[in-house]
């Protein structure tokens, strides 16, 4: 790298160097400066955490999200990548691909101080995608001034198979003066070439494969908590979704006549339901049959109410008429079965419908 003088018309060279030669450190320098000006990975990112403590106590350098609303996995290495970072942030985004977008509000909300209700509205202002799409693809960003070879023909291979990883060279230098420059340097996928290579590697992976069509059926998120569960939708005859608009506008999705297959984080699906009365505030669904407000009919859920008269927090429901149920505790899966962390979608998986169907009915 050369310094320009124009005036005297001459290039005077740059000497490059080493991270540690210059006493620098990947935690309190290298980090810093990313975290500050996260640009010099090559793109736009809001960083919403910096050495975020997994629940195997290990930490993670950086985390971000992009503009497309996936998690952005940034780990960084001083001098040389060493043999097994890229290991390292597979199993870091691993661990992040199941975080819930309220995880990630209160996530950012901690790292800036701030309420989670502040920390979502300002990732939904940073972000171009639906907040709905938020986590549902992780990327990692490998950074170092050197990578080590054997990391480089892994990451090659990892973007063959879908994994969406780079690798971002930082290369100091300085000056006569002793001034300090970091010029970076995105080599996979090369720049010039990413349209290109992301296209071919989609078309490899996708291979001759059609369009996945709907199959007519909705999954639904059944999550359990203060506010809701499994035992009073049942009993009942009602889905909930609430305490935040993105979670009660997706019921409205919901029409009557519709079939769903009610699905349980982490344990599987739990039955098929018709639809029989669109989405409403909890205070002002009815029970069918009974024609008692369901606030009244003896919830097990202990804040089924909570924010009940406010219509962007209250808990809202769906009427259902539940065609096959089982107890959570018996919730059907196997390995590859379709889930989301959305609250409503269109299920359009064909292995997962055969599934089901032979499990719950049609």
């Amino acid at each position: 790298m050369f310094h320009v003088d124009v005036e005297a018309k001459q290039l005077r060279k740059l000497i490059p160097k080493g991270f540690s030669e210059l006493g620098l450190r990947e935690r309190f320098d290298i980090q810093e400066w990313i975290e500050k000006t996260p640009e010099i990975l090559g793109e736009e990112l809001l960083i919403i955490g910096k050495e975020v403590i997994l629940a195997s106590g290990k930490r993670m350098d950086l985390l971000a999200v992009d503009k497309e609303a996936a998690l952005v996995i940034v780990e960084l290495k001083r001098d040389h990548s060493g043999e097994a970072v890229e290991w390292q942030a597979i199993k870091y985004a691993s661990y992040c691909a199941n975080f819930l977008p309220e995880e990630i509000f209160r996530q950012f909300a901690s790292y800036l101080e701030v309420t989670e209700k502040e920390a979502q509205k300002a990732i939904e202002e940073f972000i171009d995608a639906d907040v709905e799409k938020l986590n549902e693809s992780q990327r990692i960003v490998l950074a170092s001034r050197q990578f080590n070879s054997e990391v480089v023909s892994a990451v090659i291979w990892l973007r063959e198979f879908g994994v969406d990883i780079q690798c971002t060279r930082l290369a100091p230098f300085v000056d006569s003066a002793g001034s300090l420059f970091i010029t970076p340097e995105t080599i996979i996928p090369l720049p010039e070439a990413k349209d290109y290579i992301e296209r071919k590697e989609k078309k490899q992976r996708s291979g001759p494969q059609e369009h996945r069509e709907w199959t007519g059926y909705w999954f639904v998120n059944v999550g359990e908590g203060s506010t809701r569960n499994w035992q009073d939708n049942v009993k009942f005859g009602y889905i909930g979704a609430g305490q935040g608009v993105r979670y009660s506008s997706a019921l409205k999705r919901l029409g009557v006549g519709d079939k769903i297959y009610a699905y349980m984080k982490g344990l599987g699906y739990v039955g098929l339901g018709e639809v029989t009365s669109p989405a409403v505030m909890v205070r002002d669904f009815v029970v069918e049959g009974t024609g008692k407000p369901l606030l009244e009919a003896g919830l097990s859920a202990p804040q089924a109410d909570a924010n009940r008269d406010d219509e962007e927090l209250a808990e809202w429901a769906v009427g259902i008429r539940w065609i096959k149920t089982v107890e959570k505790n018996q919730a059907k899966t196997f390995s590859g079965a379709f889930a989301n962390q959305n609250v409503v979608c269109k299920l359009r998986d064909p292995q997962t419908l055969r599934f089901v169907r032979e499990t719950f009915g049609e």
